[in-house]
């Protein structure tokens, strides 16, 4: 009978190890180092391109294509991680480069043209969709667009921003383009020249972006936003910085959270909100004291947060508090501490992968890694070592992309 029993349970124990290595070869992240392009594929690593000088890698929505910007923004590469092949598609200013969520389309901005190639024909060259992008983002269909313009300064004051829908195959045809709806104007009580990227919630019939004033009025304070597809209804959800890591939808897409609050330093008055388009309202998760920052939905009912202690610029260097990670509870509020990171040690950058394992980036300043969950409860344990900071571009996305990561 104990015989049986110990087989048993080194059966059990076998699957459950099998199925922890499923899971983990299952990871892939496309990195920079400071020697190059750079592929993690479960605990594999290989290097695929050399350079000093590349950023924003970016994995195709089926992970066949891994596209990247060299030449300090002026070429655009793509990588083949099947065939190992790599192909220049473009050269010149190069900017918010962006795969089709359906196909193996790639689109970016040069200047304030919008353009798009298809990667599945070989001997295809890009089209220009449209002129006079401001920003962008693909629809779910991956039939096209939507686009905000950028406000001009006119005599009487700001125009307005307008967003559009825009067909992949607009080719530059202004009969393609449809108007969704257009911003307030200048007022006291709103401003934007701009828009952030739009991300998709309610089934697809809402987008939520930022609306950016100034630089100098955007660094204390931005507008988030929702509109419905058909743009016949726009809301304000409340204020916040430029940070296009501090909102996103739930994965049921009927909550919005994001990071609440202004002023430019991201250490100070920042709540970890949620707001729920049918009821209007909003909750607060914040904790008295605390600042938050970079976070990412676990599930529909759990958030993974990256809090510190507040601190202000009154605070000597030496005692400005790191950030850590912290599970938060949506339905009251309650949280969990679920990383120690050592002194000098900063968690940021949550992201969770299928099957709630969670991965974030650990950092120093100086240096920074990837470190890994399988659940966030379970022990941490180094994934990526030597990722290269982003001292040449804006945040850790031009540094590092996990698969199927949100």
């Amino acid at each position: 009978m104990k015989r049986f029993l110990l087989f048993g349970l080194i059966f059990i124990s076998m699957m459950i190890s099998q199925s922890n290595f499923a899971e983990a070869s299952d990871r892939r992240a496309a990195f920079i180092r400071s020697d190059g392009l750079w592929l993690k594929e479960g605990e594999l690593e290989r290097k695929l391109v050399e350079g000093s000088d590349l950023n924003h890698p970016k994995f195709s929505s089926n992970g066949t294509y891994i596209s990247y910007i060299a030449r300090k923004g002026k070429e655009l590469w793509v990588y083949n991680r099947v065939t190992r092949l790599k192909r220049k598609v473009f050269e010149g200013d190069v900017s918010l480069a962006r795969w089709s969520p359906t196909e193996s389309k790639l689109a970016w901005k040069s200047g304030s043209v919008l353009n798009v190639i298809d990667l599945t024909r070989p001997a295809s060259s890009f089209q220009n969709v449209i002129l006079g992008t401001g920003n962008y983002s693909w629809t779910p269909d991956g039939r096209g667009f939507v686009v905000s313009s950028s406000a001009n300064l006119e005599p009487d004051g700001w125009s307005p921003v307008r967003l559009f829908y825009v067909p992949v195959n607009a080719n530059g045809d202004l009969k393609k383009v449809q108007n969704i709806t257009t911003l307030p104007k200048m007022s006291d009580t709103f401003f934007a020249i701009g828009t952030t990227e739009f991300k998709w919630g309610m089934d697809d019939q809402w987008f939520a972006f930022i609306a950016c004033p100034t630089a100098s009025l955007s660094a204390d304070s931005n507008t988030l936003m929702v509109v419905s597809l058909d743009g016949s209804k726009t809301r304000m959800i409340g204020n916040m910085l430029d940070q296009p890591n501090w909102f996103h939808w739930s994965p049921n897409t009927k909550q919005l959270g994001y990071i609440k609050g202004i002023g430019r330093l991201t250490s100070e008055n920042k709540r970890l909100t949620v707001w729920n388009p049918k009821s209007g309202n909003e909750i607060n998760l914040g904790y008295t004291g605390y600042a938050d920052g970079d976070f990412t939905w676990l599930n529909d009912e759990k958030i993974i947060v990256s809090r510190q202690i507040e601190w202000g610029y009154g605070v000597p260097q030496e005692k400005r508090s790191k950030p850590f990670l912290v599970s938060v509870k949506v339905k009251d509020g309650s949280a969990k501490r679920i990383t120690n990171p050592a002194s000098g040690e900063a968690d940021v950058y949550p992201k969770t992968l299928p099957g709630e394992q969670l991965t974030w980036i650990r950092t120093n300043t100086q240096s920074a890694k990837v470190m890994v969950k399988e659940g966030s409860d379970a022990p941490e344990r180094l994934w990526i070592n030597n990722l290269r900071t982003p001292q040449d571009c804006s945040g850790w996305s031009c540094m590092l992309d996990i698969y199927e990561a949100r």
